[in-house]
């Protein structure tokens, strides 16, 4: 009975000892690396450069730059014309150039909003349309717009652009 009792007391000890050790300590694990954090003033600016480029592109009539600012699965909605791809865009842009050689066009942005994962953003603005530029025959037509725009490969791309004639968008207000 002694050996049981001492064989209790033993093993209530040990236990006793597992119990108030402290545990071995694990090995820390490093904390990931915070991402860097974007600087969404610079990449609204970005835009804003990227915008205006593809302006001077536009009345440069110069389809293949201007279509090099879209992502080849990009969509254009102008007023009920829809063209989808880079390919088609730049075709368009083309063809637009030979039915209005002398066309200007001018655009403001109005408001830049990039998302706080810098790689999604939008821009509005309005737009004027000179027909035939310097021959001012046909009136100017002004409108609204709607660029999207996706930064891939540390490129901001256009993946949608849509706008519309303000004089269409008033008559189909009534």
């Amino acid at each position: 009975m002694k050996k049981c009792m001492m064989l209790a007391a033993a093993v209530a000890t040990a236990l006793l000892t597992a119990g108030c050790a402290k545990p071995a300590e694990k090995p820390k694990e490093e904390a990931a690396p915070a991402p860097p954090a974007v600087d969404l003033a610079a990449e609204e600016s970005a835009i804003r450069n990227k915008s205006a480029e593809w302006m001077n592109f536009a009345n440069a009539h110069d389809a293949a730059s201007i279509a090099k600012n879209f992502a080849p699965d990009a969509i254009t909605i102008y007023d009920g014309r829809v063209r989808r791809g880079a390919a088609e865009v730049q075709a368009g842009i083309e063809q637009d150039a030979k039915d209005r050689p002398n066309a200007v066009v001018a655009w403001s942005t109005t408001a830049v909003k990039v998302a706080a994962s810098g790689d999604l953003a939008y821009e509005t603005g309005n737009i004027t349309l000179d027909p035939d530029g310097a021959a001012g025959k046909k009136p100017s037509q002004n409108g609204t717009y709607v660029t999207v725009w996706e930064k891939a490969d540390g490129t901001w791309r256009v993946v949608a652009d849509a706008g519309t004639d303000d004089e269409k968008k008033d008559s189909a207000a009534h």
